[in-house]
């Protein structure tokens, strides 16, 4: 057997700003969105969550 390691140039990117928290209750509190520059990421399925869920995924798709 043998191993490769591929290495690339990084590209240095500026902080992101504070991230945007999105906090929900359901029996307890929890964390139910973040999102922070260009990433984005949900506890839950936004396409099951009626048309609430899908306004927010037409939000994020006219972002890309």
């Amino acid at each position: 057997h043998s191993f490769a390691a591929q290495t690339w140039e990084l590209e240095v990117m500026p902080p992101f700003p504070q991230p945007h928290l999105t906090w929900a209750e359901h029996g307890s509190r929890f964390l139910a969105a973040v999102e922070n520059g260009p990433l984005s990421a949900t506890q839950f399925h936004p396409e099951k969550s009626g048309e609430a869920g899908i306004q927010l995924l037409r939000n994020w798709i006219s972002t890309l």
